[in-house]
């Protein structure tokens, strides 16, 4: 039986907003803003296909797929909180912190192949989340779709990286 959320009068949600907002955005701006001599020095010498995205998308990408999922957890946070979301939003938060981590894993210990595990482990969650998130309400589950289709394209990418560069 699905619930309408209820809004409330409090100054909390401003808050709640502002977490889920916050958590993806700027530990990923953090992160890319730590790793860019790494990218200069190390991605950009790297062999790549005329299909890979240029690095100056990264950021731009993550920033919009961070923001959507963000805005659908606060929404699915609606429905209840987090003690009636718990699932859902715990697989929010956990794909939101693997893929603050795999900035520094693959730019700064330049290790592609456990690189593309964690690429590929945050694809899984995003999908498992985006399907969460449909069954609940499909306009949260469609503000997820540019971070799967994002994740999607990412792990192909490094993928193939590992296959080039892998010597």
């Amino acid at each position: 039986m699905r619930v309408d959320p209820k809004p409330s009068k409090s100054c909390e949600h401003g808050f709640i907003f502002l977490f889920w907002q916050g958590l993806g955005v700027l530990g990923g701006v953090v992160m890319f803003l730590w790793v860019d001599d790494d990218i200069d020095s190390w991605y950009k010498k790297l062999k790549t296909d005329n299909w890979f995205p240029v690095v100056d998308f990264f950021l731009p990408a993550h920033i919009i797929g961070a923001t959507f999922a963000g805005a659908a957890a606060y929404g699915v946070w609606r429905y209840g909180g987090f003690q009636k979301q718990i699932v859902r939003l715990t697989v929010h938060l956990f794909q939101t912190v693997l893929a603050i981590c795999w900035v520094p894993i693959i730019f700064k210990a330049r290790d592609l192949l456990v690189g593309f595990v964690i690429t590929f482990l945050i694809l899984a969650m995003s999908v498992v989340r985006t399907a969460l998130y449909f069954n609940l309400n499909a306009a949260l589950g469609g503000l997820c779709l540019p971070s799967d289709i994002w994740y999607g394209y990412l792990s192909a990418v490094v993928l193939q990286l590992w296959n080039l560069n892998s010597e």
